[in-house]
């Protein structure tokens, strides 16, 4: 297996690997670690450079936006057959949606301004008073993804659970990795109600590209949080992922 060098943009997220609590990222540090390679972390802007020195490059939901010399940057890193993973987030918090596809829509790959939603395929959890178990509430938000493509990431993959997350639209050049039911649809406006130019369908919800490259982007950040990163198959996903990206599989 080979070892890579992984840098995780800590600069525009904000501490998250040292965040213990569910919406951090220790587990996915310790889960790098566990696979032997070598972690980083970036805690300053990207230099200017043709050829970051890192074989992978984890973006989790950047608060903060990347300067134009960071997005040239991080187009080299791709162009120079190196790997990214992105984590983006549902709606368009923080502004973040158009910027990133500045780097993931020439690999065919574009992040939307929605919140998958499914009123059929999704987590329901039990409400809870003094101990008695009043019934169970749905989250159509929460919603369980169970169509994969053929590729070495979704090895094993039975069921994702996705906290959250927007979809992604694919074009030549990149494949779906991963698509919720046909009941699903973007919810734009965040009523839970599926209103008229508001996608139904199955939605793509993870997708890579080796356009330039191996780049590979999922619609949710929580899908590798802690709270969440053991829910469903999202850990092997998150594990394969990795190792598709440092050309182990």
């Amino acid at each position: 297996m080979q070892m890579a060098l992984i840098g995780f943009d800590e600069f525009h997220m904000g501490s998250s690997m040292a965040n213990p609590e569910a919406d951090g990222l220790t587990a996915l540090a310790e889960l790098l670690e566990k696979n032997d390679h070598n972690l980083e972390f970036i805690n300053t802007s990207l230099d200017a450079v043709d050829n970051l020195p890192w074989d992978v490059i984890i973006i989790p939901f950047p608060k903060n936006q990347f300067s134009g010399d960071e997005m040239t940057s991080l187009q080299s890193h791709l162009e120079n057959g190196k790997s990214i993973l992105l984590l983006a987030e549902w709606g368009d918090l923080f502004g973040h949606v158009d910027f990133l596809n500045e780097l993931t829509t020439p690999c065919g790959i574009e992040i939307q301004k929605d919140r998958v939603t499914d009123h059929e395929e999704h987590v329901t959890q039990k409400v809870e008073l003094a101990g008695v178990v009043l019934g169970e509430e749905s989250i159509p938000h929460f919603v369980r993804v169970q169509n994969f493509a053929d590729h070495p990431i979704t090895k094993g993959i039975s069921e994702l659970i996705y906290f959250s997350g927007c979809s992604l639209r694919v074009s030549e050049g990149a494949t779906a990795l991963a698509s919720t039911s046909a009941s699903s649809f973007g919810d734009i406006d965040l009523d839970s109600v599926l209103d008229e130019g508001e996608i139904q369908g199955e939605l793509p919800i993870a997708a890579v590209s080796e356009m330039n490259g191996r780049l590979v982007v999922v619609g949710d950040s929580n899908i590798a949080a802690n709270g969440y990163i053991e829910q469903g198959d999202n850990l092997l996903f998150v594990q394969q992922a990795i190792e598709w990206l440092s050309f182990n599989i």
